[in-house]
């Protein structure tokens, strides 16, 4: 009786530690996505949109455009 405890509780764990790895692989994955994902975000993207806010602001601020008037689209 005691054996065949012992060979579903060894059997049990077995499963286990195959289903926790399987997880741990996924987490790992998922994060080494998310790093790259961020550092290309970051490091490519990132400078782009600064150059061109920082290109929009100075036209803007040579152009004199009145700060009272609105020239966005959503005013109705």
């Amino acid at each position: 009786m005691t054996e065949k405890n012992n060979f579903e509780t060894i059997l049990k764990w077995i499963v286990v530690v195959i289903l926790a790895f399987a997880a741990l692989k996924i987490l790992l994955t998922v994060m080494g996505i998310a790093f790259f994902l961020g550092g290309f975000l970051l490091f490519r993207v990132l400078p782009v949109v600064l150059v061109v806010w920082l290109i929009v602001k100075i036209v803007q601020w040579l152009g004199g455009s009145d700060r009272g008037t609105s020239t966005s689209t959503l005013d109705l």
